[in-house]
């Protein structure tokens, strides 16, 4: 199938191609915090490894064997959800609203300005309010700037995939 043909069955199989994009994507940028360590960031505690599910697990399950399967598991299952759930948000109502045309490049960039969004609320506020045993302060900052960085690498993984995948033809075409 070539790009057009992909394109035309995105736009005419919305909310399949925006599960099936919201999914691999998550699932993508998940592996991605594991692999961090492979791409020299590192902090002072040694390597940087963003594990939202098991952090979510934490969550979820606190009085679970920290980093259990229980916890890992329950974690994993409600990070999945979340993410499914902000790829629908950027398919149905983020990528309509920006004004950028839906090109290949186009839809690259929504993806990556909805993930740089979503970088943004988690540095600056969901990772400080959800884990403040932490203390990761002003944009998570105070879990080292490797840290904050890799939040912002793993959400344009994210995006980008997202926008790779959600890829729709211009509305006329």
């Amino acid at each position: 199938m070539n790009g057009t043909g992909f394109r035309s069955m995105v736009s005419n199989n919305r909310l399949a191609v925006a599960l099936v994009a919201a999914f691999v994507s998550t699932h993508m940028a998940t592996v991605t915090g594991y692999w961090y360590r492979m791409i020299g960031l590192v902090n002072g505690q040694g390597f940087v490894t963003l594990d939202w599910p098991a952090f979510n697990g934490l969550l979820i399950r606190p009085g679970a064997t920290p980093f259990g399967s229980e916890q890992f598991t329950a974690g994993a299952v409600y990070h999945m959800l979340t993410g499914i759930c902000f790829g629908l948000i950027f398919a149905f109502l983020i990528h309509p609203m920006l004004r950028i045309k839906n090109s290949t490049r186009g839809n690259l960039l929504k993806g990556l300005i909805w993930g740089m969004i979503l970088a943004l609320i988690s540095a600056l506020w969901w990772t400080p309010s959800l884990f403040p045993d932490f203390n990761p302060g002003f944009l998570s900052l105070n879990l080292g700037w490797r840290t904050a960085v890799g939040i912002f690498i793993w959400h344009a993984v994210y995006g980008l995939t997202l926008g790779a995948f959600y890829n729709p033809l211009p509305d006329q075409a």
